[in-house]
């Protein structure tokens, strides 16, 4: 029987850390987008290379995210329903997603802040727990540099040493300008991380620009080449 793989993308951090990683500061809001079931089987398959003897089916990708409004921002909310659209035709993704809590002062020249994320991480560390109890995945892969999961990750990779199963990993950029890469790290427990380098960034980008009507045309250049640093 194929052991069931189920991916858990804080999808937030996977964009940030891929901007950061792979691109400049200045760099299309489009770049570090990635497409989630090209990225879950990626995941996967390096899981799978490590486990010869076993078979694997992706059975779930799950995004965690949170949404703009429409009433705050309009362009936002259309761009993000246009990128849910993609991701619902899908049938292995499913999406959780909480609204952005906006500062007072939005939509001011005086604002400084940005809106942010309430709850990703808790919704994500409870359906990881309450999935592993209700024996829904034999493989849990988190992708997010935030710390604010190590309980739960912590919690299924205890059940891992005392029952064999299931099993968690974590995932991570590992970028190429000497930037120090970020990854959950466990104390006093192990941990796999799953290191996702340039090439496999750019097998995975989704080179959609969200904030375009469909029929609009696009005006994103061609994808840059490899990054070569300087010596």
């Amino acid at each position: 029987m194929k052991k069931r793989v189920v991916v858990f993308l804080d999808w937030q951090n996977v964009y940030m850390r891929a901007r950061e990683s792979f691109h400049s500061r200045d760099s299309p809001v489009a770049d570090g987008q990635v497409d989630p079931v090209d990225l879950g089987h990626v995941l996967m398959r390096d899981h799978a290379r490590r486990h010869p003897e076993d078979e694997f089916d992706l059975t779930e990708i799950r995004i965690y995210r949170g949404r703009p409004t429409q009433q705050h921002d309009p362009k936002g909310y259309a761009a993000f329903r246009r990128q849910e659209a993609a991701w619902r035709s899908n049938s292995k993704i499913r999406c959780t997603f909480t609204d952005l809590r906006y500062p007072q002062d939005w939509g001011e020249e005086s604002c400084t802040d940005k809106p942010r994320e309430k709850g990703i991480d808790v919704s994500l560390a409870v359906d990881l727990v309450t999935m592993c109890m209700e024996d829904r995945y034999d493989v849990a892969i988190v992708m997010s540099a935030d710390y604010d999961l190590k309980p739960a990750i912590s919690f299924v990779g205890r059940r891992t040493v005392s029952r064999g199963a299931p099993e968690v990993e974590v995932a991570a950029w590992k970028g190429d300008r000497g930037s120090k890469p970020l990854r959950i790290r466990l104390d006093g427990q192990p941990l796999y991380c799953i290191w996702l380098d340039r090439q496999s960034y750019w097998g995975v980008t989704d080179d959609r620009d969200y904030n375009r009507p469909a029929d609009a045309p696009s005006k994103r250049g061609p994808r840059p080449g490899p990054y070569v640093p300087r010596l």
